[in-house]
């Protein structure tokens, strides 16, 4: 008996010491924490590019990383792939090249674009950490990596169109405008040096803080940055449209509902917009 006990006491210890190791070997993420592999993915070739396939590349910080409160998978099978480091995968939460593992609205607004009848096949391509301010993906330690996930699509499809869904800490830290405009000039220079002459949709999506006002500088920038003639359109006004009853806990990121709604307003976002020929 005593042995019984003393085996099942090893097995326990065991278990709890490679218990981290196993959960670790379940996914991978990269320096940022930004999924590079995560079990269950279905593996597709890429699909070819032709008129009716919407290439979209996403960037921006936790509503676009995998901070939904559902876990989505698109409708359409290898219609919608997400695109990472040259491969492709049927779209399905939690995307790679974000940094959560739970739910996201892309897939959801891939799956809207389709059922417009205005695209056969999305290609989605997010690169997204949470919590992060517009200076790190400009002059910080993300924008190399921004740099590579652009040039990563690019060597394979034009994208179509490109979605900047990021601002809630900047309006948590009080970022002015002038500094928010700027950075974001720099970025929109940067992408169009790389070639990607896509139209950008600029997200409204300020709102985190509990002492967050809907007039705060990031929100007021983001607003004004739409401009036809730089190929930038509004995205998501998630400030104004999103009830506190669609967001988690009524603070930052999506409940399910919120996930639907988002993903609906970013596809009419793009919808509404000729993507680039």
């Amino acid at each position: 008996m005593l042995r019984r006990v003393l085996l099942l006491i090893a097995v326990l210890i065991c278990a709890w010491t490679l218990a981290p190791f196993a959960t670790s070997a379940q996914r991978a993420v990269d320096p940022f924490g930004r999924l590079t592999f995560y079990p269950g993915k279905t593996t597709v070739a890429c699909p070819p590019q032709n008129p009716r396939t919407a290439v979209v590349f996403v960037a921006g910080q936790s509503n676009v990383a995998n901070f939904g409160e559902k876990r989505q998978t698109t409708a359409f099978g290898d219609h919608v792939v997400a695109f990472f480091d040259g491969a492709c995968s049927i779209a399905a939460s939690p995307l790679l090249g974000a940094n959560s593992d739970e739910g996201e609205s892309l897939s959801l607004m891939a799956d809207e674009l389709i059922r417009s009848g205005r695209f056969d096949r999305v290609v989605l391509a997010p690169v997204a950490v949470g919590g992060t301010g517009i200076a790190r993906w400009v002059e910080g330690d993300l924008a190399p990596v921004l740099h590579q996930a652009l040039a990563s699509v690019q060597r394979r499809y034009k994208v179509t169109h490109a979605i900047w869904h990021q601002g809630e800490t900047d309006a948590d830290d009080g970022v002015s405008a002038a500094d928010y405009r700027s950075r974001f000039d720099t970025l929109l220079s940067r992408w169009r040096g790389q070639g990607m002459n896509a139209p950008v949709f600029v997200s409204i999506t300020t709102r985190c803080d509990p002492a967050w006002r809907p007039d705060n500088p990031v929100a007021q920038t983001q607003r004004s940055l739409p401009d036809p003639g730089r190929g930038l359109y509004r995205g998501a006004d998630t400030d104004a449209e999103l009830a506190a009853n669609e967001l988690r806990g009524g603070a930052c990121h999506h409940n399910a509902a919120g996930q639907a709604h988002v993903a609906k307003l970013l596809a009419g976002a793009l919808l509404a917009v000729d993507p680039t020929p």
